[in-house]
This record gives C-alpha cells, sequence and structure tokens, in this order.
C-alpha cells in the first residue's frame, strides 16, 4: 500500500502453474501519461484497464465474445475498446490511453464519454474477485479496493527484449533495474 499511495507502480506475478508472468499494474485512479508510457517502452504488452462487472454496465461495454464462446486460455474477459470522447487526439498517445483510463475510472463517467472501437481494452474481473478467478484482473481490482480507490486498474504484461514472456529470475531482474516492487496474487489470495 506505500507504494501505491507513493503513486508508484507494482509487479502482480501469478502462479507458476498458471502464465507465470509479471504485469505492471497502477490503479487507474493514480494513471499518468508517464506511466502509461513506461508500460508501454518496458512492459511492450497490451495495456488494459480492469474494472468491475458494475462498471462495465454503467458504460455499456459489453464482452467482446460472450463467456460461453470465450475461448482465450485464461477466460480474460475482454470487453470492447475504447477511447475517451473528448481531451484527447487519436488515442494512441500515452496521454491520451491516460485520459481515457481515468475516465474509465471516474465513477461519474457514462457511455456517452467514450468512442468504440479504442486503443484501451477494458477487462471485466470475476465477482468475488480473486475467491473466483486468481488473474491479473481480479488482483488489479483487489489491490484497488484495498487502496480505498475506484475499483478500476491498468496492467499491462512485461515482454523481454527477445520478444518472450519475462519469468522468474529475469522478471526480478527487471523489477530491481527499475526500482518496482513485485507482488504475487498468492500473496494476495493469502492475506485476504
Amino acid at each position: 500500500m506505500a507504494e501505491i499511495r507513493h503513486n508508484r507502480m507494482l509487479i502482480i506475478q501469478d502462479h507458476a502453474g498458471r502464465e507465470n508472468e509479471g504485469d505492471l499494474f497502477i490503479p487507474a485512479a493514480y494513471a499518468t501519461p508517464e506511466h502509461v508510457n513506461f508500460m508501454i517502452t518496458y512492459g511492450k504488452g497490451l495495456v488494459c484497464a480492469p474494472i468491475t462487472y458494475k462498471r462495465a454496465l454503467q458504460l455499456k461495454l459489453p464482452l467482446m465474445v460472450s463467456e460461453d464462446k470465450n475461448e482465450e486460455y485464461t477466460k480474460c474477459n475482454f470487453t470492447i475498446s475504447v477511447d475517451a470522447r473528448d481531451g484527447i487526439g487519436s488515442g494512441i498517445s500515452a496521454f491520451d490511453r491516460a485520459q481515457t483510463i481515468k475516465a474509465l475510472s471516474n465513477p461519474t463517467s457514462q457511455a456517452t464519454d467514450f468512442v468504440r472501437p479504442g486503443h484501451i481494452f477494458p477487462l471485466i474481473a470475476k465477482e468475488g474477485l480473486l475467491v473466483k478467478r486468481t488473474g491479473h484482473t481480479e488482483a488489479a481490482i483487489h489491490l484497488a479496493l484495498i487502496a480505498k480507490l475506484d475499483p478500476s486498474g491498468v496492467i499491462c504484461e512485461i515482454i523481454g527484449d527477445d520478444g518472450l514472456m519475462v519469468r522468474g529470475k529475469d522478471l526480478e531482474r527487471f523489477a530491481l533495474t527499475h526500482d518496482i516492487k513485485i507482488i504475487t496474487i498468492e500473496t494476495l489470495v493469502r492475506n485476504s
């Protein structure tokens, strides 16, 4: 929580038997263009915005693929991608993506505040969070909630210079190089 309160990113690492990957994370309420730019530059994965089912309904964000047709191996619930309607350019810059993320985390935002498709990929967390699914999406919402922030976040997978996912000791080296703390989903589940 100290890292989050100081507006610092974390790495969320899942179980070795699942994806065994690390995602950069910051609560959506704290996301800045600098955070998004770091994710794009050093994380290199897809910048996604975990949200709750309630928020997805509020913003009229349907699933990209219905749950019964979801063939993705971890069953990630991607919605239609979005951009903020106002205050951005093409939607792809770090500044534009941060603006969209801020709009997603704003509890007063409405469906009409977004255009579809866009450059941010909301993910709907399972109700019950880590009790129901031990994914990065649910961990991001869990962390935002225990920090007493809006239940939304930003995550981005960490891909190495060789194009492969960064795991194990390489993930630890990445964390040390960039001075980012790692928290495991297993730890979050154990301390819930």
